[in-house]
């Protein structure tokens, strides 16, 4: 049960960073300290969403010995990592906030 959480963190992590880093690349301002900004969140965006394809790997195959050392304990991983899933997703609201207002 653990396991499949994990596993599904990593895969929502990877699509909302994805979706940040996308959005973030694209997004042009006439100041620079907004483009800055933008840069600065596209690149953390691509780090988070390689950092979860990376260890998603070897979370789909915990029973390996070779994956055994990078996921010792799901729980702890799932403890872990919550803090940079809600992060990239609260990233991802907010960009879809000011998307949904700009239609307006």
């Amino acid at each position: 049960m653990i396991h499949n959480l994990v596993l599904a963190q990593y895969m929502l992590t990877a699509l909302s960073s994805g979706f940040n880093a996308v959005y973030f690349f694209g997004y042009r301002s006439p100041t620079r300290r907004r483009r800055i900004g933008a840069l600065t969140l596209a690149l953390l965006s691509v780090a988070i969403l390689i950092e979860s394809i990376y260890f998603g790997f070897f979370a789909l195959f915990p029973g390996q010995q070779w994956a055994r050392g990078f996921f010792l304990d799901s729980s702890y991983w799932l403890a872990v990592r919550l803090l940079l899933c809600l992060g990239s997703l609260m990233i991802s609201l907010l960009i879809l906030r000011r998307l949904v207002a700009n239609r307006r």
